[in-house]
């Protein structure tokens, strides 16, 4: 038990980092690392991801401020912020937000000016898959980016091993309120879980982790639970704070955690201080001077975690949520304010 418990914590969610004295080994921006036997067989055959592209440059920062250089970190030069009209948005349908609103549905105390508004449809324009799951290492870039009949984007899953989609923010933000409404697709015969190692979260895939990664939403392969972590430092001393109990830093749980079907989710994000609300509801909250206000692009994602037997040396077992059949993970819109 104390094996598998060692090997569960070092791998919350197949982040892929160096042991001691090791070196930068992969990038994945998820909660966790993996430092066991087989390592190997999950990476390239020079031990890292290496056809992760860098992210497009910002087009739209909401309340972005250049950051000092740290290790890697890029330093960034504030852009403008454009002029944003409020845009017609989708009949919220089946969703669980207010998609017209001009105020969040929460964390609106904290929300100043409306700087993004983008229906679902919208969303299928930011950069795509090809960007983010990385073909040398167990994910396969074969998902597919759509919309449905109801307007809603969709990111499709093929259910093949590694099988992964992603869309990414063209803009960072460094200080905002984010909201979006979202339909997590569930597993077949496990109504209460979230196929497949699917996330909402923010990173500079450039500067990471000294930049900082806030997952807002992770649906974890080591246990199928959701979880909301904060992650910066460096590539070689992380640090890690998480709502689930494989860090010592552990975050508050003052809310229902989420489950299949559409959930609105909100996310104050700004130097010193994030709040995740699940259907105007805090799920959790976290003041501290790692959280470090630096521009982040906004992610959604999703992939089949490999069933190998480097994969299941770590988890002690098989990945508890993959779907071996198409998964869908639908947006109705994403909307982010400055922040006051």
């Amino acid at each position: 038990m104390a094996v598998l418990l060692a090997g569960v914590a070092a791998l919350a969610a197949y982040t892929i980092f160096p042991g001691q004295g090791g070196t930068h080994i992969a990038f994945r921006g998820e909660a966790g690392i993996v430092t066991g036997p087989g390592l190997s067989a999950m990476l390239d055959s020079e031990g890292q991801s290496t056809s992760y592209s860098e992210l497009p440059a910002p087009i739209v920062t909401a309340t972005a401020t250049s950051s000092p250089t740290r290790g890697r970190h890029k330093t960034k030069t504030a852009k403008p912020v454009p002029s944003y009209s409020p845009t017609a948005s989708p009949t919220t349908g089946s969703g669980s937000g207010a998609a017209s609103s001009g105020t969040p549905m929460a964390g609106a105390s904290y929300a100043g000016s409306l700087v993004a508004d983008e229906s679902g449809a919208e969303l299928t324009s930011w950069n795509e898959t090809s960007s983010f799951c990385p073909e040398e290492s167990w994910e396969v870039a074969d998902g597919k980016v759509g919309t449905d009949s109801a307007g809603d984007a969709t990111l499709t899953t093929s259910g093949t091993t590694g099988s992964c989609v992603a869309i990414i923010s063209p803009g960072t933000y460094s200080s905002a309120v984010i909201e979006a409404d979202i339909d997590f697709p569930a597993l077949p015969g496990s109504s209460g879980t979230i196929a497949d190692w699917t996330s909402f979260w923010m990173t500079d895939g450039s500067a990471w982790p000294q930049d900082g990664e806030l997952d807002a939403v992770e649906a974890q392969p080591v246990n199928g639970e959701n979880a909301t972590s904060w992650h910066s430092g460096s590539s070689s001393s992380q640090f890690v704070a998480s709502t689930d109990d494989f860090f010592p830093t552990k975050l508050p749980v003052n809310g229902a955690n989420l489950t299949p079907g559409w959930h609105t989710v909100d996310i104050v994000y700004t130097a010193g201080f994030f709040a995740v609300y699940y259907d105007g509801q805090q799920y959790t909250t976290y003041n501290s001077g790692n959280v470090t206000g630096d521009p982040l692009n906004i992610y959604l994602t999703t992939s089949v975690t490999a069933n190998t037997s480097a994969v299941q040396q770590v988890l002690g077992g098989p990945p508890v949520n993959s779907d071996s059949s198409p998964a869908t993970l639908a947006i109705k819109y994403l909307k982010v304010w400055s922040f006051k």
